[in-house]
């Protein structure tokens, strides 16, 4: 059974309090986010050097090989060999639209934005701890709803987190938790790692 909150007991020390804490976890999540997309991105790029580097060697290939393999000179050849280089081609594309460097950097810089705001939470509680009167009372709250009304800017304004973000800022301080990724980015990005070596199979069958 939930607790009913009794909302006249809310002051705007327990609600900065809390918002410094909510902040927190959007901030830490978002860290997570760039963390994740940058490492998406460094993968990516190893990827593609070897996937290039096929696509180039089957072309090749199937311009002069028939020298080393009469099956390099043969219709089926130049089909595999087209069929790859295209899949690397639209790869390329998509991955390139996916952005995921910029996506990095644009949450780093909303993580500082997060942040700010944070610290101005924290000058509010500093400025009650040091003047426990009611003074200038309406003038901080003010300045509270002016923070959350720029907070919930920063959040409309930017990508929001995936889930996984959140469980790796959860299992951060525990090292024994293995948190595993099943976004769609990353399950394409597996397969990828594997399918870089299915054109070193191809070359082995047929020269075998």
């Amino acid at each position: 059974m939930s607790k009913i909150i009794d909302y006249r007991d809310i002051d705007l020390k327990s609600e900065v309090i809390k918002k410094i804490n909510s902040f927190n976890k959007t901030r830490n999540n978002r860290i997570e986010m760039s963390k994740r997309l940058n490492n998406y991105s460094d993968k990516w790029k190893f990827i593609f050097f070897f996937l290039n580097l096929e696509a180039v060697f089957f072309i090749l290939l199937s311009l002069g090989g028939e020298s080393l393999n009469i099956f390099f000179g043969q219709s089926n050849f130049a089909l595999i060999s087209g069929g790859f280089s295209i899949y690397v081609i639209l790869l390329q594309y998509y991955i390139s639209e996916l952005n995921y460097r910029e996506r990095a950097l644009k949450s780093h810089s909303h993580q500082l934005e997060i942040e700010d705001q944070i610290l101005k939470l924290k000058s509010i509680l500093i400025d009650l701890k040091c003047n426990k009167e009611n003074k200038n009372y309406e003038e901080r709250k003010s300045y509270f709803l002016t923070i959350m009304e720029n907070y919930q800017l920063i959040l409309k304004n930017n990508e929001n987190h995936e889930s996984i973000d959140n469980i790796k800022r959860l299992s951060r301080d525990n090292e024994k938790i293995k948190v595993l990724d099943y976004t769609t980015d990353n399950i394409l990005l597996s397969f990828n790692k594997i399918f870089i070596f299915i054109p070193i199979l191809i070359l082995v069958i047929i020269v075998w």
